[in-house]
């Protein structure tokens, strides 16, 4: 394979056989201004010329391209002459194979570059197109079949400059056998949690955006999902980070479930004294007149159960984001406080009486 690229580099190298100057280092300075002025000319196509063409047509995704491959194909053409002007210099004559894989790898790398950009703008382009009616591009599987079609490129990548640098693989793949199971054996937890992954996104536990409870001690948004782990913001912006292998073991409530409406409830108790129609009235006046409070499912007040000195009382509305329940609590708590001592409700504690005789 290097051979090859090396007789396409003498090639290239011959077109600046017309240029008879016999100080080496001047040569190699006007085959790099060459290569330079060609570099900023190749900008004025993409920038001018290319951008417009495209500007007109229906599709975004054209225009992305365009954007993306400009930076790299100028660094790779400036690349490229200095390349051909170290070999002008006899940097290859000195350096051996090394100088050419070298510029090989770093050439390489800029159009691997490229390509796989051109590959991610045109998966996201047609995940755009066809929504989620491709089950790859649901919201809940597309992050994580992202992240694999990356992981993907950097190993074809990664094949690539073995090539380059003629490192040979079979004796890898012969050991691939034996140090399989010590690599197994010693990375059996990033293992379960990459087939942890998976069965998440298998099962749709939860997505982006979606609020969790995880086995009963943490509770907060799903910022990311991994390869290895889950990414949760809690309400105190501490990020916590869960291994996948753990999210697929524990118990998980998923608090948008099928509907991203939660259910808030606040109890409470009043006096046996109190008129409890009345409580219930004041109750839904304030869940009415609260902000973010749904007005389906309507609030609701239930009287729960005698208790030694209050009978109990449950209000329950609907908040349309989770991230509000706290919020909302806080806010129709001051409120009730503040309204069942206006409209004179007891809300009694408990007293002991101490009598002494003498």
């Amino acid at each position: 394979m290097v051979e090859n690229i090396t007789l396409a580099f003498d090639a290239v190298e011959s077109y600046f056989d017309f240029i008879t100057i016999q100080n080496t280092f001047l040569k190699a300075g006007l085959v790099f201004l060459i290569f330079l002025f060609s570099a900023f000319i190749i900008r004025f196509i993409f920038t001018k010329f290319l951008h417009r063409l495209v500007k007109g047509t229906q599709t975004e995704i054209d225009d992305k391209i365009i954007a993306t491959a400009k930076g790299p194909m100028l660094f790779l053409i400036i690349t490229f002459g200095i390349f051909l002007s170290g070999r002008i210099l006899g940097a290859e004559a000195q350096f051996g194979n090394f100088y050419t894989n070298f510029f090989v790898t770093i050439m390489a790398f800029l159009v691997f570059w490229i390509f796989a950009q051109i590959i991610m703008i045109l998966v996201r382009g047609a995940r755009e197109t066809v929504g989620e009616n491709v089950k790859l591009f649901e919201d809940k599987i597309y992050p994580f079949f992202e992240k694999i079609l990356k992981f993907i490129l950097a190993l074809i990548y990664l094949f690539l400059v073995f090539k380059i640098w003629r490192i040979d693989l079979t004796p890898l793949l012969a050991g691939a056998g034996v140090m399989g199971l010590a690599v197994a054996f010693a990375a059996q937890e990033s293992i379960a949690n990459i087939f942890g992954g998976i069965s998440l996104f298998a099962d749709k536990a939860y997505e982006i955006g979606d609020y969790v409870i995880v086995d009963d001690k943490y509770r907060g948004e799903v910022v990311d999902i991994g390869i290895r782990s889950t990414k949760i913001k809690t309400r105190d912006d501490v990020m916590i980070v869960i291994p996948n292998s753990v999210m697929s073991n524990t118990t998980v409530v998923n608090e948008s479930g099928i509907t991203p409406k939660l259910r808030v409830r606040i109890d409470m108790g009043v006096s046996y004294d109190s008129d409890l129609e009345k409580v219930e009235k004041v109750l839904l006046d304030i869940a009415d007149k609260t902000d973010y409070v749904e007005k389906k499912p309507a609030p609701r007040v239930r009287y729960r159960d005698f208790k030694e000195y209050y009978v109990h009382v449950q209000l329950s509305v609907w908040v349309k984001r989770p991230a509000l329940r706290g919020r909302i609590k806080s806010f129709m708590i001051k409120d009730i406080h503040k309204r069942f001592k206006k409209e004179k409700i007891v809300m009694p504690y408990p007293i002991q009486e101490v009598h002494i005789r003498k």
